[in-house]
């Protein structure tokens, strides 16, 4: 029993660790996402069933703030999700001036966080 819950123990630290946000998402080239400015980007996919159901919500606290929205379909842009470490979708990340990462989540984070990320990147 003891190694049966050690090996649990295991295998969801691994799945945290591979959950986390890559640690190459400290800086986005904005322009070449599409965005000029503060800006919520969704790495998602066609099939990403949580990537579609989180899509309103990171427009709307986009649209309160006044930054841009936009999502990376990583099935059709593979060399952005090698270039910043995508392995989890839906990846969300917001980007203050000049493409500085201020926050990032794997799953939708709870709407006060959202916002306060949001609010923070508009400056």
């Amino acid at each position: 029993m003891l190694v049966l819950a050690g090996a649990v123990g295991a295998l969801y630290a691994a799945w945290q660790l591979w959950r986390r946000p890559p640690a190459r998402l400290d800086r986005l080239d904005l322009p070449a996402l599409g965005v000029g400015g503060p800006a919520v980007v969704q790495f998602t996919s066609a099939t990403c069933g949580p990537c579609k159901a989180a899509a309103p919500r990171l427009a709307e606290a986009a649209g309160r703030a006044g930054v841009e929205f936009t999502q990376v379909d990583v099935g059709e842009r593979p060399d952005i999700a090698r270039e910043y470490g995508i392995r989890t979708l839906p990846t969300i990340v917001v980007a203050g001036p000049g493409g500085k990462v201020t926050a990032a989540w794997t799953a939708l984070p709870g709407e006060g966080t959202l916002h306060e990320a949001v609010r923070r990147a508009a400056g």
